[in-house]
């Protein structure tokens, strides 16, 4: 039997995606589109300590968790 500490890192999974901000929104959120197959639109929040600016247009990574692919939150600037 797996203990709590695998378990909420198996259900924790993260998948990164490359993806475009369209739209900058209140309270720090932006409507990314993923760049898959699909072009879904996704909310996100900046993630991390550091205050990362982005602006719509620019290319980002964001990380989708396993529990709510509706919502993300970007991770870094795509170089």
């Amino acid at each position: 039997m797996p203990s709590k500490l695998e378990s909420s890192a198996a259900a924790g999974a993260a998948l990164r995606l490359n993806a475009r901000v369209m739209e900058a929104l209140p309270n720090a959120m932006y409507r990314v589109e993923l760049e898959d197959e699909r072009r879904s639109q996704v909310l996100a929040h900046v993630a991390g300590p550091g205050l990362l600016r982005v602006l719509p247009g620019e290319g980002v990574v964001v990380e989708l968790m396993a529990y709510d692919a509706a919502r993300g939150r970007i991770v870094r600037r795509r170089a």
